[in-house]
């Protein structure tokens, strides 16, 4: 059997390393195709425009992971996937088939869905975009308005809250004194996480003097201005919104698949709805619930059991959704948020501080040493 798994973030690293594991005494071939040479340890991009970080402490090189472990690496991009016909076509036209795929792609912002929004707000999306968001900071003169947001249809909202509070503690230290407004399509803040991140965050923004709205979209953007579906224009000099996602261009650009905007519909097993020898990990399915690294970890290796299971013979397993996460919250410290479910009953903890951000840090060490 050949599996071949498209993309090397959390989803797709942790499905290959969860694949060798379970046939580690097989036959069974293991590919990850992917367009970057680098892993990213993406909950850290937020501390790149704010000089707290360095690229190569969030960062460690591929290809010597996966050889270390049996797998084959290939550094190419998907141009199409032909899933009648079992194969990935790449960019230079190499075919390269497969008996069970997972589609660990990602998302990519899709900016042009908002009228006016391509090419005026900042981005910690990749490294590029964080050092650009960094050169933009450090222009930044007192009394520009900042405006930070979340728009419609946008799965990860924690990033702009955690861009917030990160510059809110950066305009401080460099004695900057700037207004800034806060939006999210949430209904509350960081809404569905449970009553206790809610009120601490309307806290800490009742104590930093930071204007909000939450329940509304965006109608479209001009320069140095923001109009919302509740009447309100916001002017802004500096703009960091989280737009909405897309698919990938590999699933755009194909033509046997279902999909809304390129995000693929997947059952509860992470099975796609059309092809029963393919899983969606990640950004790239359509799974309700907040979309975060520690999500697309779990389903890399519940998609990776799941095949296993099915060349078995064996009924899958569903995947539970839960929330574990590490909010960054500039000079107060983090936020560490937990909806776990278990026979018991949903076990829920909030706690800020300084510890969670020291969790935090030490969650990152931890990973990129488990897999460098």
């Amino acid at each position: 059997m050949h599996i071949v798994v498209i993309g090397s973030g959390f989803g797709g690293l942790n499905a290959a390393v969860e694949l060798r594991k379970k046939f580690k005494h097989s036959q069974h071939e293991i590919t990850v195709i992917s367009d970057q040479e680098q892993f990213i340890f993406r909950p850290s991009l937020i501390w790149l425009p704010f000089h707290k970080h360095s690229i190569e402490k969030i960062t460690f090189p591929l290809r010597p992971t996966f050889e270390k472990i049996g797998v084959r690496f290939i550094e190419k991009s998907v141009q199409s996937l032909m899933p009648k016909q079992n194969y990935v076509i790449c960019h230079d036209d190499e075919m390269i088939t497969y008996d069970y795929l997972i589609i660990a792609s990602g998302a990519s912002p899709d900016w042009a869905r908002i009228k006016g929004l391509e090419g005026k707000s900042a981005s910690i999306y990749d490294i590029s975009s964080a050092l650009k968001t960094r050169k933009r900071l450090e222009e930044l003169e007192e009394g520009e308005p900042i405006v930070i947001g979340v728009a419609q249809e946008n799965p990860n909202h924690g990033i702009a809250y955690e861009f917030l509070f990160e510059l809110d503690a950066y305009l401080n230290e460099h004695l900057i004194k700037c207004p800034i407004t806060f939006f999210t399509y949430e209904k509350e803040l960081f809404d569905g996480t449970g009553k206790e991140p809610t009120e601490k965050l309307e806290e800490l923004m009742a104590e930093k003097q930071i204007q909000y709205y939450c329940n509304v979209s965006i109608e479209q953007v001009d320069d140095g201005k923001i109009y919302l579906n509740n009447g309100e224009r916001l002017p802004y000099s500096f703009l960091f919104v989280l737009p909405p996602y897309k698919g990938k261009k590999c699933i755009l650009t194909s033509k046997d698949f279902e999909h809304k905007n390129g995000i693929l519909p997947v059952h509860e097993s992470l099975q796609s709805i059309q092809w029963e020898n393919i899983y969606v990990v990640g950004d790239a399915n359509n799974i309700k619930g907040i979309k975060s690294g520690r999500a697309a970890e779990l389903q890399g290796v519940l998609a990776a059991d799941n095949i296993v299971k099915q060349m078995h013979h064996e009924p899958l397993q569903s995947f539970q959704q839960d929330t574990i996460y590490f909010m960054e919250l500039g000079k107060e410290g983090a936020m560490f948020i937990m909806n776990k479910p278990s026979k018991q009953g949903t076990i829920q903890c909030t706690m800020s501080g300084i510890l969670p951000h020291i969790m935090k840090r030490a969650f990152e060490n931890y990973y990129l040493l488990k897999f460098s």
